[in-house]
């Protein structure tokens, strides 16, 4: 296996940062496959006679346990960013060096040397023009400055954007990214206010990010998001200014967003916004029947439901709307895909956000109704619940 550590060694540190599945899953199925049997293989040959193998298997265990505690404890509390892997690859390769002998050793040295600085320039490319770089239990924040064309900061949390803001005092209050004016949020708050002008809204939303839709409200609503990472809610609040600008009334709720609800009573949001998934992964408590029973219960009888549905992996529309109509609500998709290359509406994203609700008055609306695609259903599919969902039947 030392044979096949000379390519794949240096091959995956090349493709550390890279989010590409179809070369990153088989290099690293197969990288993990062969450096295990090289380090066990190591351990093999470390083995003492039996009369010190007491002392060799505890060493075993608390190797084991000293590496899980390094991985899951001591870098998120000391690392900025997602740094552990590289640093074991280049553990790995110098172990290389230590194991070859003669001749073989400086081809050793020169994988160990070609893991460095594929890992170095990984790491520089993923901290390139970032302003913040920070990390907690929950994953890393990133924030970064963009002048072109229309100067904007970005918010990633893990490797997806979580909101951002127009720069300058003639844009930063306006929505962008993902809840510009045709997104599903955009045409729901624009047509509710046009429904009923001059009335105030409450609205919750499971996942803060940059705080994008406080520059949605207007005096007298009220808004309260629900963060389950500290680190998110200091960014929000220091590198952004939705919180500070809104003329709403904020609350930021500090806890898992589906727990937090099941502690309170019923709220009465008029609009209830899902949007608290980390990247690509989906929290599966979120979008199963006891979910949208609590969700249900805390918005208004012609309430809406807002679920974030851009991904590139989980198709969570048939999902959503077998939920939709469990509860007998409807469910349309607003599909946004802005295509400007000027100005501000650069920095709006295209996004897939599903509107739920019984409201039939603001389904026929206008503004939405022009942009709503009925939800193919997916036979066969069963309603997700806490205690059974599968996501294989939903990948893309």
């Amino acid at each position: 296996f030392i044979a096949s550590l000379v390519v794949l060694l240096p091959a995956m540190a090349y493709f550390v940062p890279s989010l590409n599945l179809a070369v990153a899953a088989p290099l690293y199925l197969a990288g993990l496959f062969a450096v295990c049997m090289f380090c066990h293989g190591e351990l093999a040959r470390a083995k003492p006679d039996p009369a010190h193998l007491t002392r060799f298997y505890l060493m075993i265990s608390l190797g084991g346990a000293l590496g899980a505690a390094l991985v899951a404890i001591v870098a998120p509390l000391t690392l900025p960013g997602y740094f552990e892997l590289g640093i074991a690859l280049i553990v790995l390769s110098l172990l290389l060096v230590q194991r070859l002998r003669g001749m073989a050793r400086w081809g050793g040295v020169a994988v160990a040397t070609v893991t460095v600085v594929f890992v170095a320039q990984g790491a520089h490319d993923y901290t390139q023009g970032v302003r913040v770089l920070e990390r907690d239990f929950y994953g890393v924040v990133r924030t970064a400055d963009h002048p072109d064309p229309v100067p904007y900061r970005s918010m990633q949390h893990g490797g997806i954007k979580h909101g951002g803001q127009l720069l300058g005092d003639s844009f930063r209050n306006t929505p962008a990214d993902y809840f510009g004016p045709t997104s599903g949020y955009g045409r729901v708050f624009t047509s509710l206010r046009e429904m009923a002008p001059g009335k105030p809204l409450s609205v919750g939303v499971l996942g803060l990010g940059a705080g994008v839709i406080g520059a949605w409200m207007k005096p007298g609503d009220r808004l309260v998001f629900y963060e389950i990472s500290p680190r998110v809610v200091d960014i929000a609040r220091r590198e952004f200014t939705f919180l500070a600008d809104t003329p709403a009334r904020i609350e930021v709720i500090l806890g898992d967003g589906r727990l937090s609800l099941e502690r309170e009573p019923p709220r009465g949001y008029d609009v209830l916004g899902i949007d608290a998934f980390s990247g690509d992964s989906i929290p599966m408590h979120l979008v199963t029947r006891e979910a949208m029973a609590l969700y249900v219960k805390h918005i208004k009888p012609d309430g809406i439901i807002v679920f974030q549905a851009t991904n590139r992996f989980i198709d969570l529309l048939p999902v959503v709307k077998r939920l939709a109509a469990e509860f007998g609500l409807g469910a349309v998709l607003v599909a946004d895909r802005p295509d400007e290359s000027e100005g501000p509406a650069y920095w709006y994203s295209s996004t897939d956000q599903i509107i739920v609700t019984r409201n039939a008055r603001l389904l026929a609306w206008p503004r939405l109704d022009e942009a709503a695609e009925e939800i193919e259903d997916r036979p066969g599919l069963p309603t997700f619940t806490d205690a059974h969902h599968n996501l294989l039947r939903i990948l893309k």
